[in-house]
């Protein structure tokens, strides 16, 4: 029998082998628990393994907020909530409509959202002169400045539920990371918007009418939002807004259906499954705590352990779900100082994953968005890379200077 190290160690090689196959996130992850499983408990035990995993409470948690974020955000673009945030945000000027779109379209965890704001986004461009690769930029920028705090994204709230701790602690935790990643991105983009600011024009519109605009088409993630750091539980939050935002726009069954049966994708539920369940079988099998001490005894230094494997697997997998699902349970015991969360450890993890997880090359708003600007990736890489490289920068020296 493999050594708990090895055997989860292997079933990580596995999932990066699955996934250079591109085979779904979801499967290979699936996969990665049942190899761990299989290596380290009881081969009787599994089937009872995986149905109490499934009718856990945090799993079911889990798969109801998920459901219910994907749910509202196509019910919203459905009744054209989001094609409206993007015209009435241009009223306040090209220049900033052109961050405020994807940024507001970002509000909404949806898979690969960043299309959605790169089609309100194209005329605009034109308009103001941008190539290809500097427009793919800020909307892809722009549309992930909110994954890293905002507690309506999957990963944020699963990072929460693996490491047992309140959502607005991990919030509160790397929302100033929020902060540098829009100011960098502000930097680089005003760059490249400054030789084209003679082009653009401002419609005259009164402040009053654009803030009433912008609350009627943001209503329902605001409401949300405003709940959850309230401190009502996002499993009500989400449904509330959801039965709120149908009833306000008075949606037709075919509307909502359409809606519910994107909500309930299930490659999305499954991947959130196969997540806890490899959560639960680290866990059952003492693995990453194995892991935990073999690494202090051969010496790798706690930051290199705590950077290096949530980039690898977010630039692996392409997704933040990917990464909080296959890093954090690993990593629980460099996160948690008994039943407090290592803020620092946390801090740099969460990050060095999402930067992963931007320069992945498997990423949909990536590769999406560089298709439908037709631009050169290449071209986009040298933008990304340099605040990317800087905002790890910063996380990194945060932990040192902590330690």
């Amino acid at each position: 029998m493999l050594s708990p190290s090895l055997a989860l160690l292997a079933s990580i090689g596995g999932i990066l082998i699955l996934l250079r196959l591109k085979v779904h996130p979801g499967p290979a992850i699936f996969a990665g628990s049942l190899a761990v499983s299989l290596l380290l408990l009881p081969v009787q035990s599994l089937p009872q393994h995986m149905l109490r995993t499934l009718l856990d409470y945090e799993t079911l948690r889990l798969l109801a907020i998920v459901a219910s974020a994907l749910t509202l955000s196509h019910l919203m673009e459905v009744k054209g909530l989001l094609m409206s945030l993007a015209a009435t945000m241009e009223k306040l000027g090209p220049r900033l409509a052109m961050h405020l779109v994807p940024a507001v379209i970002g509000l909404v965890p949806m898979p690969a959202g960043a299309l959605v704001s790169a089609t309100a986004l194209k005329d605009l461009a034109g308009r103001m002169g941008l190539t290809p690769e500097r427009v793919t930029f800020i909307n892809y920028w722009f549309r992930h400045v909110w994954e890293t705090s905002l507690p309506v994204y999957p990963a944020i709230i699963t990072t929460s539920i693996i490491l047992s701790v309140r959502l607005s602690s991990v919030t509160t935790t790397l929302l100033p990371m929020t902060a540098l990643i829009i100011a960098l991105g502000l930097v680089s983009s005003y760059r490249m918007l400054k030789p084209n600011k003679t082009r653009a024009t401002k419609e005259r519109t009164p402040k009053k009418s654009i803030v009433q605009d912008l609350l009627r088409a943001s209503w329902p993630i605001l409401l949300v939002v405003t709940l959850v750091l309230l401190g009502l539980n996002a499993v009500i939050a989400f449904p509330l807004a959801l039965v709120l935002l149908a009833g306000q726009q008075r949606a037709k069954w075919p509307e909502l259906r359409m809606s519910l049966k994107y909500g309930l994708d299930l490659r999305i539920l499954f991947l959130l499954y196969a997540v806890m369940l490899y959560k639960a079988a680290i866990e059952g099998s003492g693995a990453a705590y194995a892991l935990f001490s073999d690494m202090q005894n051969i010496g790798l230094p706690m930051l290199v352990i705590l950077a290096a494997l949530p980039f690898l697997m977010g630039f692996a997998t392409g997704i933040s779900m990917g990464f909080v699902g296959i890093s954090l349970p690993l990593l629980i015991p460099f996160l948690t100082l008994g039943s407090e969360v290592n803020t620092y450890g946390l801090l740099l993890a969460y990050i060095s994953g999402y930067v992963g997880v931007l320069l992945s090359p498997v990423h949909l708003c990536l590769i999406l968005s560089t298709e439908y600007f037709k631009a050169s990736l290449a071209k986009v890489y040298r933008d990304i890379l340099p605040p990317l490289l800087a905002i790890e920068a910063v996380a990194i020296l945060i932990y040192y200077l902590a330690a």
